[in-house]
């Protein structure tokens, strides 16, 4: 023949074949995708509820302001403005102010917070200043400043323009929440009275929240969707690869290609036939091998029990039909132990099976005794994968 042949190992992707068995796997897709979005889902959901940090609550505290004139400076134009007016003066007046922190203190004992709880050990805002040197009039009123223990958030904003002050109180415990929140109305309320600067006229609260869950950043949506594509992604790609490593036959085309030896014809499993490639492997057969007296037939997975060779054999008999009785009685099936000499041989190389390396043993086997090898059959081929490789109808 004239087919160059070509080490399994060196064959290139056959993409017509692939495409159609993995129509076959394609199912592994949707699989590996939910499996995927249960993972990644079960991942974010321990790690940012079972094993997260603790929920917080919120509440929030809206003030009008009214400024005295002690609050307006002059600015290079001489024009006069506020001294307080944004959001982080307020975050950082609330616990910088001496007076207003011990005021503070003083309404959250009359509101019922127990300040010897761990959770009262540090009373700073969040990012705020160090209070350090506040530490022996806190001690006087009760209050234990541990800067390692967990901070109560507050957060003061000026919304919409100066005039107006929202108080935002973070808690771990909904119910200190709900007296933190009446401690800082009744503070800052009362904070014109004793407020050294003298700059606000007065502070009303004009509504108060009710306390809610913290509002949290919920990913448990985009961590599914990313489990579910990557571990699809990772299927297909792991599919690809063992294809691509796939040492077994699908197509006669790969062992003429393979072997560089013809293939004679195709037969199928159990009792299903072709007609057109029934009618090649009956014209191939008479060209190549009815001449032939002494043949011999293997199968490349018969190693030492000729069961596989002898199944092989009858398939082929049966997809010739009764008309080669004469001709195929010729024909002994053999294992691989049981080579010997012969005018000639058949291998039959099964569909989809992973045995290229004893192929190959049994051709270098079959030149060595110099026992031509006249032909291959494909067996055990699936009839429906051959029909839509070669669109047979």
């Amino acid at each position: 023949m004239d087919t160059k042949k070509v080490k399994y190992t060196d064959e290139s992707l056959n993409l017509r074949s692939f495409y159609l068995r993995f129509l076959k796997k394609i199912w592994i897709l949707p699989v590996a995708a939910l499996i995927g979005a249960i993972i990644a889902g079960g991942i974010y959901y321990l790690v940012t509820v079972t094993f997260g940090p603790e929920r917080r609550y919120e509440a929030q505290a809206r003030f009008y302001l009214t400024y005295s004139d002690d609050a307006y400076i002059r600015n290079a134009e001489g024009e006069r403005v506020l001294d307080w007016y944004n959001g982080a003066t307020w975050t950082n007046f609330i616990f910088n102010d001496h007076d207003f922190l011990l005021e503070l203190v003083k309404t959250m004992k009359e509101e019922g917070v127990d300040i010897s709880q761990e959770r009262m050990k540090v009373l700073e805002a969040a990012g705020g200043p160090d209070i350090s040197n506040q530490l022996q009039a806190l001690e006087e009123v009760g209050v234990d400043v541990i800067k390692d223990e967990s901070k109560i958030n507050v957060k003061g904003d000026i919304i919409s323009n100066e005039r107006f002050l929202l108080v935002t109180i973070n808690e771990t415990d909904k119910e200190l929440v709900e007296k933190l929140t009446d401690a800082f109305i009744k503070s800052l309320e009362s904070y014109p009275t004793y407020n050294a600067s003298k700059a606000f006229e007065s502070i009303v609260c004009t509504s108060k929240s009710d306390v809610y869950l913290e509002k949290t950043d919920n990913r448990i949506a985009v961590a599914i969707i990313f489990g579910a594509i990557l571990a699809a992604v990772l299927a297909f790609l792991a599919i690809l690869l063992i294809d691509a490593v796939d040492e077994a036959i699908y197509v006669p085309e790969e062992c003429e290609k393979r072997y560089g030896i013809r293939v004679l014809g195709t037969v199928f499993q159990g009792n299903e036939a072709c007609d057109l490639l029934r009618g090649e492997l009956a014209k191939l057969y008479d060209k190549y091998v009815a001449d032939k007296e002494n043949i011999v037939l293997i199968s490349s997975d018969a190693a030492d029990n000729a069961s596989f060779s002898e199944k092989d054999l009858e398939s082929v008999k049966k997809t010739l039909g009764s008309d080669y009785d004469e001709k195929l009685s010729k024909i002994k099936a053999i294992s691989a132990s049981d080579i010997g000499a012969a005018e000639g041989a058949i291998l039959a190389v099964p569909y989809g099976k992973k045995n290229a390396a004893m192929t190959e043993h049994l051709i270098s086997q079959l030149k060595k005794i110099e026992c031509p090898v006249l032909g291959i059959v494909f067996t055990r081929a699936d009839l429906k994968f051959i029909k839509r490789y070669y669109g047979i109808k």
